[in-house]
């Protein structure tokens, strides 16, 4: 793989993410009825990461979007977790299989953002 189809799978892994919370962002704040409300600071920071690290990619960048990436990882595992619990009463087999599944698309996720890690850029 060449250098430019490299930095474009890099942006493109980056930016990615920063849409998906960005939809977030302005689906709450913007298309709801309600006049004035708090911004909820779960979306708008790793909106910034994330940004951030699709125009830089360094390893500064980096290292928050992992942070990012384990507090979501932590978040999902303790869902799956309580849906354990719930098997047979509130959920079925299928939907936890469906979770088990998105967790291991998103531990996918976790190990290509570890393969494209900056190596030189500090900043």
């Amino acid at each position: 793989m060449n250098l430019k189809s490299k930095n474009i799978l890099i942006r493109i892994c980056y930016i990615i993410p920063f849409l998906i919370f960005a939809y977030t962002f302005i689906d709450e704040r913007f298309l709801v009825d309600e006049r004035f409300r708090k911004v909820d600071f779960w979306i708008v920071i790793p909106m910034i990461v994330f940004l951030y690290q699709s125009f830089r990619n360094s390893i500064i960048g980096w290292l928050s979007a992992i942070i990012l990436y384990l507090i979501f990882l932590f978040l999902i595992s303790k869902g799956v977790l309580s849906s354990i619990d719930d098997l047979g009463a509130k959920i079925d087999m299928q939907e936890f299989i469906i979770q088990c599944m998105l967790v291991l698309i998103y531990l996918s996720l976790g190990f290509l953002y570890w393969k494209i890690r900056p190596k030189k850029r500090l900043i």
